[in-house]
């Protein structure tokens, strides 16, 4: 096998068995050890060289990886910046199949499709639901990742286990928490989040950085529980930047990366003899992790030098000759087996739950999330609630005078719909707030896009939508004193609905599109004021250039306003107090271009802005199932 300049070693462990998972609970699937080998592992991304888009350049982030890793504590350590995360995204089935080249073999055989979903993956950051507590987010993780034949007993009892073994029994009923309101401490967290990955008891366990953010106690407690995982015959594999001597010697196999190469691969034991033997001591009382990083960054004087000049020797020393021979036959078995067409492909790993379950489990965490933390909601329904009583005294009982009948009308109408429109706003937290704990629980296998997708648009719409604007319709619409009648009524407060729900489906894809909540709420703005502008009140949509008047098929305000126009307008007379006006509605209607003879009239502006709402909803599911691959 030819290699690569990096010094590579296999790892040997000792003391690692096949044993059962020391956690315990009521085994529904044979537990068995993994060994994980990669060959010539090399990742590749386009990155931008000008602001030109289209000046792209391809960048070698994994530069032939070849390792193995076996049941134990297998550590991955390296500078910032030095593929530690990429390489554990690629062994974990996380990075675009298209960018990774070389073997991954798990137990000497492919692994199969979709098999992120076997494996548990925990992420630098907390991606557990703040407004839940510990048990309700291990209960989430276990409706929708456990097979549906377990029986609800054994569900409780698999989450009880799981919380007394991670040492959280104490807290197992308090609220993970959030910025808004205080939880458990960043310790309990980070188990909670391994937690999360325990229930499916999987054979494989990697971490990113497990340890960061975390004092240096409540750190080393972390790293006994994972090596606690590791003797039981779990494979543990996890990143780490600068670990304390006392997390190191809990580590069985030790990666070194540099620049997207490994530099030393092997047992943690035998690193410190290893760099003695190409000519690198450590000082006396320095910690092996520090001295670690100061050679591969050249911190002594000509390391980096010295260490080119020693690729090729070292390439073909005797450690590496080591990893050769524990690679050599797994490799063979499998190049034989692809000669022969005698290789088993495993079946695609699929949900382990349908799309009406996982929509369920989805819209209950929701709403209970929501009622956990009721702040946005709370004031929400207030500000509505506010400004429909502030419009309702401003236009308090409407007169039909020939001087003010239609100005106030119209102006309440475009006054109202303001108050929908960007009230809507409260919508673009929604796949901002959540994108980490989405693309995490979505690569894992938690669930579906589309089941995801359709449980926040649904809750969202019954919660912070749907009623609240019902109860904005019945206060305007009366103190207003609009023409009585219940046809027009619920026609209005139809009307409100469907631009409520248009300006919601912008934030949403605006949400989707970007990751800061001040570049969405710009782009937002944006849209809203030019959508405004071209609504036919502001100014008359005949005398704008040609080039613009397109603008006005995208506008929810001029499909809104032509609606509550007809509403009331259409037919309606007006009076001095003697005489009728000559000044009619359907007069005003028709110098403002707005059709409105047959039902059609009307119900082309509802099915205009039921349209924009579908085409725009469509475009946030495509970003949402766009964002792991952009991710």
């Amino acid at each position: 096998m030819k290699t690569k300049s990096c010094v590579v070693n296999p790892v040997f462990i000792n003391d690692c068995n096949t044993a059962r998972v020391k956690i315990r609970v009521k085994e529904f699937e044979h537990k068995q050890s993994t060994t994980i080998t990669c060959h010539d592992i090399r990742y590749r991304v386009d990155v931008k060289t000008k602001l030109c888009p289209r000046n792209i350049e391809s960048k070698d982030i994994l530069k032939g990886i070849h390792g193995v890793f076996m049941p134990g504590m297998n550590a991955i350590l390296g500078p910032t910046g030095c593929g530690k995360s990429s390489l554990l995204d690629v062994l974990a089935g996380r990075k675009e199949p298209l960018r990774v080249s070389g073997d991954l073999l798990f137990n000497g055989s492919p692994p199969p499709e979709n098999f992120k979903c076997m494996v548990g993956y925990v992420v630098q950051d907390d991606v557990v639901m703040g407004g839940l507590t510990v048990r309700e987010n291990f209960a989430f993780s276990a409706a929708l990742r456990l097979p549906t034949h377990i029986t609800k007993a054994d569900i409780h009892e698999k989450i009880q286990n799981v919380i007394c073994e991670l040492g959280l029994k104490s807290c197992a009923d308090t609220k993970v928490g959030n910025e808004l309101c205080r939880g458990i401490s960043g310790g309990e967290r980070k188990r909670t989040n391994i937690g999360m990955e325990l229930i499916i008891s999987p054979h494989v366990l990697f971490l990113d950085e497990p340890t960061t953010g975390l004092d240096a106690n409540t750190a080393h407690s972390v790293m006994q529980l994972l090596k606690s995982l590791s003797k039981n015959g779990t494979t543990v594999v996890f990143s780490i930047h600068q670990p304390r001597f006392s997390i190191f010697k809990l580590f069985d196999s030790l990666m070194l990366l540099s620049l997207g190469e490994c530099v030393y691969h092997g047992p943690a034991r035998e690193s410190l003899d290893y760099f003695r033997s190409i000519g690198y001591i450590i000082e006396e009382h320095n910690n092996p992790p520090d001295f670690f990083l100061d050679v591969i960054n050249g911190a002594t004087v000509n390391i980096r030098d010295k260490m080119l000049n020693r690729m090729n020797k070292i390439s073909k020393s005797k450690l590496n000759s080591r990893l050769q021979n524990l690679m050599k036959p797994i490799l063979y078995q499998y190049r034989q087996a692809l000669d022969t067409n005698t290789l088993k492909i495993s079946p695609k790993v699929d949900y382990k739950t349908n799309f009406v379950k996982q929509f369920r489990v989805i819209s209950s965490r929701t709403l209970l999330n929501s009622l956990r933390n009721p702040q946005l909601s709370i004031l929400h329904w207030f500000v509505l609630i506010i400004f429909g009583l502030i419009v309702g005294t401003i236009y308090w009982r409407m007169e039909r005078d020939c001087e003010s009948g239609i100005q106030n009308r119209v102006g309440a109408f475009f006054f109202i719909l303001m108050n929908i429109v960007f009230s809507s706003l409260s919508a673009v937290e929604l796949f901002i707030k959540e994108r980490s704990i989405f693309i995490h629980e979505n690569l894992s296998g938690f669930y579906r896009v589309s089941a995801y997708f359709f449980s926040k648009i649904i809750c969202d719409s019954l919660s912070m939508r749907l009623i609240p604007v019902f109860l904005f319709s019945v206060i305007t619409y009366f103190m207003l004193g609009l023409t009585v009648d219940t046809e027009k009524f619920f026609l209005y407060a139809l009307t409100l609905f469907m631009v409520a729900m248009t300006g919601t489906s912008i934030a949403f894809f605006f949400s989707a599109c970007v990751t800061d909540f001040g570049m969405a709420n710009v782009w937002i703005a944006v849209t809203y004021v030019l959508m405004m502008v071209f609504s036919g009140l502001l100014v008359n949509i005949k005398t704008v250039q040609a080039w613009l008047r397109w603008i006005k098929w995208f506008s929810l305000f001029r499909y809104g306003l032509n609606a509550l126009q007809i509403i009331e307008l259409k037919d309606m007379t007006f009076t001095n107090g003697k005489v009728l006006c000559p000044n009619t509605g359907n007069r005003y209607l028709r110098r403002q271009d707005v059709v409105y003879e047959t039902k059609w009239d009307f119900w082309q502006n509802i099915v205009a802005l039921f349209s924009m709402s579908v085409l725009l909803f469509i475009g946030t599911y495509v970003q949402l199932r766009r964002m792991k691959k952009i991710r």
